[in-house]
């Protein structure tokens, strides 16, 4: 693989928020009177990444910061679950506090995993198709209708599987459809800055990737 200059901090920005949404996810707050998860607030940018590496890049390496991102979600679990079973110290009063938001990182990291794979495939997939058949004009539309389709299928994944019984059966659509308007808005409303951010990286990288021939397969590294 080509020796970028900007890709390793791309790929790390993926990853920082692929980890940082383990123990976060699962806390609700009311958006416009809806129970939605906390991260609708800063889970946007995985997709704003996606966009910009996909856009830049290619699909190919876009799908491999993905398993990247997936990796450390695992990784971080595995951590995550060592410090809810390792016995507290006798000093420690508060350590329930720790159980209460690591334990449910397992499931969410599940479904997460579930979410994100599914909603960044396919994000990944529109933008890449879309390029092609454009030959790589309406930049814009291109990111905002692959981003509609992606923040769709994972936001519903991840609400279904992912927080079923935690959030009120009554209010699951509403959430989902609200959190995905939400996610949309905020990728529309930094829509000049991720365009900016995929042009200038195309000059200083002289790179800009049409998958004309690429294998699409979602499971290939």
């Amino acid at each position: 693989m080509k020796d970028y200059k900007f890709l390793s901090h791309i790929t790390v920005l993926n990853v920082f928020f692929a980890i940082i949404c383990i123990p976060t996810a699962g806390k609700l707050v009311d958006v416009l009177g809806v129970p939605l998860s906390i991260s609708i607030y800063y889970f946007p940018f995985v997709y704003i990444l996606a966009d910009i590496l996909t856009e830049v890049y290619g699909y190919a390496i876009a799908r491999l910061v993905l398993w990247y991102g997936i990796s450390a979600q695992v990784l971080a679990t595995v951590v995550f679950l060592f410090v809810v079973a390792y016995p507290p110290s006798t000093a420690m009063i508060n350590n329930q506090s720790y159980v209460d938001v690591l334990a449910p990182a397992p499931r969410l990291v599940l479904f997460g995993f579930l979410a994100v794979f599914c909603g960044d495939i396919v994000n990944n997939y529109v933008l890449a198709k879309m390029k092609v058949w454009t030959a790589g004009r309406y930049m814009a539309a291109r990111f905002v209708m692959s981003t509609l389709c992606g923040q769709a299928v994972n936001t519903a994944t991840f609400y279904i599987f992912g927080l079923w019984g935690i959030l009120p059966g009554s209010a699951l659509v509403q959430s989902i459809i609200v959190a995905t308007v939400i996610k949309v808005a905020i990728e529309v409303t930094l829509l000049p800055v991720t365009i900016k951010t995929s042009l200038w990286l195309k000059k200083s990288e002289g790179v800009d990737v049409f998958d004309t021939s690429t294998d699409f397969n979602p499971f290939k590294l």
